[in-house]
């Protein structure tokens, strides 16, 4: 449907102006620029376990989808319910390498793929409170600027 733009944003800063005075907190609140750096962090040309969805439709999405996933996103922070299928992960193998025996199921490690929303959900979560979240100092992989090499010195 055909909209005037200005109207929009006008709506977009009602709406927002809302969330902010209703009493909510603001950490429940996820605007339009919490969706547009988690989106510049997404890899292209990623799908999610059902293959419906890209990263590439989000990348190359208007500024007017993010509004309505920032809604959508601080909608469940505020109620703290989301729908089951940004939970569900699909497991795919992956050989371990190009010359290995693809008979043995021990040759392949399995990936899951996730939801993009959920992608999208977790990039501004560890963008915002990134800097609040600890592992263990027993851990070496996959965390930052460490390597399971660490772990034998």
């Amino acid at each position: 449907m055909p909209y005037n733009k200005a109207d929009f944003k006008g709506i977009v800063d009602a709406v927002n102006n809302r969330m902010l005075q209703s009493g909510f907190n603001t950490d429940c609140v996820i605007n339009t620029s919490d969706v547009k750096s988690a989106v510049k962090r997404l890899k292209v040309h990623k799908n999610d376990g059902d293959h419906c969805l890209s990263t590439d439709h989000i990348i190359y999405a208007p500024d007017d989808c993010f509004v309505h996933i920032a809604w959508l996103f601080s909608t469940i922070t505020v109620h703290g319910s989301l729908q089951d299928n940004f939970t569900v992960n699909t497991v795919v193998p992956i050989p371990k390498g190009h010359n290995v025996n693809m008979f043995a199921s021990d040759n392949f490690r399995g990936i899951a793929l996730g939801s993009i929303f959920n992608k999208l959900f977790d990039n501004i979560v560890l963008f915002r409170y990134g800097n609040n979240l600890m592992s263990s100092e027993l851990q070496f992989g996959f965390k930052a600027k460490s390597s399971t090499s660490l772990c034998s010195m």
